[in-house]
């Protein structure tokens, strides 16, 4: 079918062993290249660059090392439980939401049995805004369950509160109401 002269038909068996020879060369001899080219969504590049921030928050209660503790920003209360040396063994965990969301300069408080309801002592009185139930809020003076339920629906949506002037954010609660309240409420 094919017809080539002695010349050609060594020419072919000449770039067949280059080709073999390269082949080989590149294969065996060479370096291989670490991978390919990884591009990451920016979704995630951003959510990466947003963890390697720092918030710090102050650990108290019940844990066996109480102090002050840097973490990733978007940490846990289970993380900052955990920096703290874990829970006492006479820690009411189930007081807390360990999945909530940590903020900068937010006081983690783990309570102990005798204390009351969400880490307030029952001598205290006091009410923390940022985990109690719409029914111990209705306990506090001038709030019935209209206002506790907007206060627990405005912690929903926005978060915990961050100070106590943020509770006039919440519909039927103005600078008067906040000022009759500040006695009777925590933020920790």
């Amino acid at each position: 079918m094919f017809n080539f002269t002695r010349r050609e038909q060594l020419g072919a068996l000449v770039l067949a062993g280059l080709l073999v020879a390269g082949l080989l060369l590149r294969f065996l001899l060479l370096p291989r290249s670490g991978g390919g080219v990884i591009i990451e969504p920016a979704a995630e590049r951003g959510a990466q660059q947003e963890t390697s921030r720092e918030i710090v928050v102050h650990v108290t209660g019940a844990v066996k090392e109480p102090g002050i503790y840097r973490l990733a920003e978007g940490a846990r209360v289970f993380a900052a439980i955990e920096a703290a040396g874990g829970a006492a063994a006479d820690a009411d965990i189930e007081a807390l939401n360990l999945a909530a969301p940590l903020f900068d300069g937010q006081q983690v408080r783990v309570p102990r049995p005798e204390e009351g309801e969400n880490g307030t002592a029952r001598g205290d009185g006091r009410v923390n805004i940022n985990t109690a139930a719409a029914s111990e809020l209705e306990k506090l003076p001038g709030i019935g369950p209209v206002r506790a339920a907007a206060i627990v629906e405005y912690r929903n949506r926005n978060g915990l509160f961050r100070s106590l002037e943020d509770l006039t954010g919440v519909t039927g609660i103005g600078p008067k109401t906040l000022e009759s309240l500040r006695e009777f409420i925590t933020l920790y």
